[in-house]
């Protein structure tokens, strides 16, 4: 996250910095966008951006920020909507960033960045900075979870062990939601598939009671592939 000396800046500086961040991430993928362009853009020295940022991983994770919060706190909501059940939690937020993903402001910077950062900076991204319980902000998180699940229905032990289990969880999600945004299957299949793979997830693949594959959903099928350019 951003140093003391990001925030000491005036907030028109800062929010040049912001925009210009906002629109190389928006233009091309992660492993492309260029801090180069970032700081012609916002008019600062390279020296003075790694005075504000450790790196352009750190820059993302800062601008994503305000996404994870509200994600947070859509979660709590929607667990007291689905009764504290964690698994339909989850696929209820999965349809509501698929959903509102392509007109959402910044559609394309998230777009850009989960499809191409691997899985540990996709976790840092959604705000797991440690591995599992070693992160304050994302023990908080869990112990609000731990809070409002159904432990009658879901008696996982602790908070450690829940921990354990929302990782599991967002693997899912966030393999899903790139899916989406790569355009790799179409929102119902993709729903379909992630819904049987947390049936399986929550009732166990050695229960004996594993969903059929329905026959609309071809998992050996690839989509058309697309060319897509990026030049300004």
């Amino acid at each position: 996250m951003p140093t003391q000396r990001f925030f000491n800046l005036k907030e028109e500086k800062r929010r040049a910095i912001v925009r210009a961040a906002v629109h190389e991430f928006s233009r091309v993928p992660y492993s492309v966008a260029s801090i180069n362009q970032i700081i012609k853009e916002a008019d600062i020295s390279r020296g003075s951006f790694y005075t504000y940022f450790e790196d352009k991983d750190d820059l993302l994770q800062y601008l994503v920020s305000g996404f994870r919060e509200k994600c947070r706190e859509q979660v709590y909501a929607q667990l007291e909507l689905n009764q504290g059940d964690l698994f339909e939690t989850a696929c209820a937020m999965m349809e509501q960033i698929m959903d509102a993903g392509n007109e959402s402001r910044g559609a394309e910077l998230y777009r850009n960045a989960l499809t191409e950062l691997n899985p540990v900076t996709q976790s840092r991204m959604m705000g797991i900075k440690g591995f599992l319980y070693e992160d304050e902000v994302y023990c908080q998180f869990i112990h609000g979870l731990y809070e409002r699940i159904d432990s009658a229905r879901y008696p996982v032990g602790s908070e450690a062990q829940l921990a354990c289990l929302v990782e599991i969880i967002l693997v899912l999600v966030i393999k899903a939601v790139t899916m989406f945004y790569m355009g790799a299957a179409d929102r119902e299949r993709i729903m379909e598939v992630t819904r049987r793979q947390m049936y399986i997830l929550k009732n166990g693949a050695l229960s004996g009671n594993m969903p059929e594959e329905s026959p609309a959903v071809r998992l050996d099928r690839r989509p058309e592939k697309k060319e897509i350019s990026y030049e300004r």
